[in-house]
C-alpha cells in the first residue's frame, strides 16, 4: 500500500530539501518524487524504515560542499545523510517553540 501523497495535495507545505541549516521541523508526510520512477514506493518505504514518519521531529545539520549533496539531518537522535532528491520527498512543517 502506497501512503505517499501527491505533491499537488501538499503544495503549500515545505519540503526538507528547502530547509536551512539548523532548521527544526516535523515530518508531515512523504510525497511522490517522479525522479525515482518505479522505485519511488521503495524509496518511501526505506525512508519510513529509517524513522522519517509523520510527526517525527528533524533537525537539519548541514549540507555538502557548496550546498550540494548530501543533506545531513538528525531524526530520533540518529544522523543521516540524504540526497536532495530523497529529502525532496519529505514534506515538513516548522516546529514553533
Amino acid at each position: 500500500m502506497n501512503t505517499a501523497v501527491s505533491s499537488s495535495n501538499l503544495a503549500a507545505s515545505l519540503r526538507l530539501d528547502q530547509c536551512a541549516k539548523g532548521a527544526r521541523v516535523r515530518v508531515v508526510n512523504l510525497i511522490d518524487q517522479p525522479l525515482f520512477g518505479a522505485q519511488d514506493e521503495h524509496v518511501s518505504l526505506r525512508l519510513k524504515e529509517l524513522g522519517f514518519l509523520p510527526g517525527a521531529p528533524l533537525k537539519v545539520i548541514g549540507f555538502g560542499l557548496l550546498g550540494a549533496d548530501p543533506l545531513a539531518v538528525q531524526v530520533n537522535g540518529t544522523k543521516f545523510a540524504l540526497r536532495r532528491a530523497e529529502a525532496a520527498k519529505i514534506c515538513v512543517e516548522p516546529i514553533l517553540e
